[in-house]
């Protein structure tokens, strides 16, 4: 699969990645058309993990432990 993703042009690269976007769209709304509260929970489930993510990265830019006498 990685040969076939590397072997392809930048313009059919970008088709398919907008082909899968529009297919996961499609799924979305196939799921939200029986039940209604998927089309709220996954944006919010989205929007609360990339804020949990942003704090993280302010509040630990580096990732690098706060107590220095580990070494």
């Amino acid at each position: 699969m990685r040969e076939l993703y590397d072997s392809l042009r930048p313009k059919e690269a970008r088709m398919l990645h907008w082909s899968a976007a529009a297919a996961a769209a499609a799924l979305w709304f196939s799921f939200a058309w029986r039940n209604p509260w998927v089309l709220l929970a996954v944006p919010v489930i989205g929007l609360s993990f990339a804020f949990l993510v942003r704090r993280n990265r302010r509040l630990d830019p580096f990732g690098q432990p706060d107590d220095d006498d580990l070494f």
